[in-house]
């Protein structure tokens, strides 16, 4: 009996594990928009290893390499931007709530976290 609970509880955690990466997986890659207030309109295309967010009401760009931690988690390093000082330093960011084609993320940079949701375009 006790052997058949731990099967079963086994299978009921890798179950949720290979979902929550099913879920994700379509997070890693493509095009995607900010739908946060407080946030401009930005629009970010992501392959497997990079990101690249443009901002709507100007002609700046952000880009960086992508370093995925976990199915759900990665680090952007920051490799082009308007501000040189950010070349270099690194953001964690986590992807969670997803419904559909939108997330909700949280970032955190330098001791400080960013909540904002994201929306899957492509």
């Amino acid at each position: 009996m006790k052997k058949a609970l731990f099967l079963l509880f086994f299978g009921l955690l890798f179950n949720i594990g290979f979902s929550q990466e099913s879920i994700c997986e379509k997070f890693k890659t493509g095009k995607f928009l900010y739908t946060s207030d407080g946030l401009p309109d930005i629009t970010v295309t992501r392959t497997k290893t990079t990101q690249t967010e443009t901002i709507k009401e100007s002609t700046e760009v952000i880009q960086g390499t992508i370093v995925w931690k976990s199915n759900c988690t990665y680090e952007f390093i920051f490799t082009k931007g308007p501000v040189p000082e950010l070349i270099g330093r690194t953001m964690s960011v986590e992807i969670f709530n997803i419904n559909g084609n939108t997330a909700k993320g949280k970032a955190l940079f330098e001791g400080k976290y960013v909540n904002f949701g994201l929306e899957k375009l492509e």
